[in-house]
């Protein structure tokens, strides 16, 4: 009977001090995954009336404060806890070290590093605690401060994290900020000062651009997007030994957001990954095999779906992200991708519908592609492709239809019997202006074809801008062959010529001028929305003046004085010669008025001419919202 007693005693005895080593810290087995063995208890599935409070950046081999404490209301006190730091882009790589913490509440352990970990010595209850931490001094990009809180031993929290700490390098200037009181009734830590003088921080940057300066490999649309952290499509890859974990992110709530592997920068023959947003709100991860300009354009059956694993996925404020593992190594129809021996391509786009329940839709919202191929262990942000080209066409075709032909027509049309007695090589005023300004607009509109089908790797009809755009472009190659072919003036068919020359020389500005309208919307061109505005202005300028021009023709073909008729440009339109005597040596009533309305016409259009110039070159500009479309 004693021999009972003393094993039931010495069963209790084990039992306590099994007990005791919980309430003096976690266990060992709990600093990998920060989970209590508290026999079969789960942890709680409500907020945590706990938070984590620190700075948002700190220099390499500085410290930094962090606190644990309640963020509302009175203090909840905590019972025991583990805190570590660990980086963004590995949630298991546990970074920095603590160098000093409140000696009588808790103590400072190693799990994976020196010094890497902090946790409870007793289960009182405690007041919001602090601690100061060492980053690391060789390791730049984000990190999260996360721990276990328990209230009590039945009652815990897991996953408390902080928000986002930059580890950033030794000589960045770097703003201080105060991390907000725990809870009513206790004092939040002192700042660590790291400048004199104190500036508002702002809000971190998403998750997708953490690291993108010093641990991930960033491309995004527009350009010069990743800094700022507003790109409209943008992907990152984060690599770690044979390990590639992909991001992208589309905002403008797109129904798809997308990246692609090329060995070129043209879209075709790529493995794209498509992050989808379904129509019950879930989102899904997808790979693709594209086709360079035919139908079916973009194909999942042609892609095996199991070399990507998808880990993370969101639809936060319009804002679709996925994250997600490829496999270093894989086959898509029939072509090799080895991540780790060769380079490739990085294009990122995003669109607002589906083609059909396995296809993608056009990418409406966004599109680029790399200029250059990458190793994706490459870090920092890609170079997009050269837009020289584009700038090139743009500014081109605005110059010719927007300046010189609007000018050209102007002067055929209304100035006819202006500057009478004065020539321009050899040829009336009007005349040899027409011809140069014409001319002008034939060599401008040829090349700026040339360029965009350089561009484009070939004539593509994929855009209304794009029909548009060459309609206008074969209209304006034959106009000057017809009017060298023209037949001489009084002919039978110098009428049919008058008729077919006016016809196709306005549907080619008109045209012309709509494919400028038109490419506002396009993707690549990066133009601001009110850029539409610019356009609008001067098509409501050059009808206006059409219209006041028009009205000076109606009044001055009905005056006749001494037997004096004057002939303009659509009374000569039936291209009979003119049987009444025509007096040529002066100008025609209303011509001085004609001479200054043109000479406030020319530099008003000219201005239009060099804004939307501006424009495309400077395109795109920091602060707009661009539109989308066509």
């Amino acid at each position: 009977m004693p021999r009972k007693r003393m094993l039931l005693l010495l069963s209790l005895l084990s039992l306590v001090k099994f007990s005791q080593e919980y309430g003096s810290g976690a266990p060992p087995l709990a600093c990998l995954d920060q989970f209590p063995r508290h026999s079969d208890i789960p942890a709680q599935t409500s907020a945590p009336p706990y938070s984590i409070f620190t700075s948002p950046q700190v220099r390499q081999g500085d410290t930094l404060n962090v606190t644990i404490g309640s963020p509302f209301g009175a203090p909840t006190p905590i019972g025991g806890f583990i805190l570590q730091a660990r980086t963004i882009q590995d949630r298991d790589k546990i970074v920095g070290k603590f160098v000093r913490v409140p000696s009588d509440m808790a103590k400072i352990s190693s799990c994976r590093g020196d010094n890497d970990t902090v946790t409870h010595t007793s289960p009182e209850d405690k007041p919001p605690l602090s601690f100061v931490w060492n980053a690391p001094a060789d390791f730049l990009g984000g990190i999260e401060f996360r721990a276990t809180v328990a209230q009590s031993y039945a009652t815990f929290w897991t996953n408390v994290e902080s928000s986002l700490v930059e580890v950033v390098t030794p000589d960045t200037v770097i703003t201080t900020s105060s991390p907000p009181a725990p809870s009513q009734g206790t004092t939040p830590p002192a700042p660590v000062m790291t400048q004199n003088t104190v500036k508002t921080t702002q809000a971190p940057l998403d998750t997708i651009y953490q690291g993108c300066a010093d641990t991930k490999l960033c491309f995004g649309v527009p350009v010069n997007c990743i800094q700022s952290g507003n790109c409209k499509a943008v992907v990152a890859v984060f690599v770690a030994g044979d390990t590639y974990t992909f991001e992208i992110q589309g905002i403008d709530n797109p129904k798809y957001v997308s990246a692609g592997l090329s060995t070129n920068n043209k879209m075709g023959d790529d493995s794209a990954m498509e992050c989808v947003r379904n129509d019950n709100g879930r989102v899904s991860l997808f790979t693709s095999w594209t086709y360079p300009k035919v139908e079916p354009y973009v194909r999942r059956s042609e892609s095996p779906q199991d070399i990507v694993q998808l880990l993370e996925s969101s639809v936060i404020d319009g804002k679709l992200y996925c994250k997600f593992r490829r496999d270093a190594v894989s086959t898509v129809n029939g072509q090799t991708f080895d991540l780790i021996n060769e380079q490739y391509y990085l294009m990122v786009l995003s669109g607002s519908d589906m083609k059909d329940a396995d296809r993608v839709g056009f990418h409406n919202l966004a599109y680029e592609a790399s200029g250059a191929p990458y190793s994706l262990a490459t870090v920092g942000a890609a170079a997009p492709a050269s837009r020289l080209l584009i700038k090139l066409h743009g500014s081109f075709m605005i110059t010719a239809w927007m300046g010189a032909t609007s000018l050209g027509i102007l002067l055929a049309r209304y100035f006819k019997k202006t500057w009478v007695g004065k020539t321009l090589g050899g040829k009336d005023v009007w005349f040899g202006s027409h011809r140069i300004l014409m001319m002008l607009t034939w060599v401008l509109t040829i090349i700026a074809c040339i360029l965009i089908v350089l561009e484009a790797g070939g004539i593509r009809m994929d855009s209304i801008h794009a029909i548009t755009g060459i309609i206008t472009v074969v209209l304006c190659f034959i106009q000057p062959i017809g009017a060298y072919f023209r037949p001489h003036p009084g002919t039978k068919r110098r009428a049919l010529f008058n008729w077919i020359h006016w016809f196709i020389g306005n549907a080619a500005h008109i045209l012309g001028i709509a494919s400028i309208f038109l490419s506002v919307y396009l993707v690549k061109t990066d133009l601001p929305s009110w850029a539409v505005f610019i356009m609008a202005a001067y098509v409501i300028f050059h009808v206006i003046t059409h219209i006041v021009l028009s009205l000076t023709v109606c009044v001055s073909e009905g005056r006749i004085s001494n037997g004096r008729v004057n002939s303009f440009p659509m009374k000569d339109m039936m291209g009979q010669r003119q049987v009444t005597s025509v007096d040529r040596s002066a100008d025609a009533p209303f011509s001085s008025f004609r001479k200054n309305l043109l000479g406030i016409y020319t530099p008003i259009i000219l201005l239009f001419t060099v804004a939307m110039i501006t424009l495309v070159a400077l395109a795109p500009i920091a602060g707009y919202t661009g539109m989308v479309g066509t």
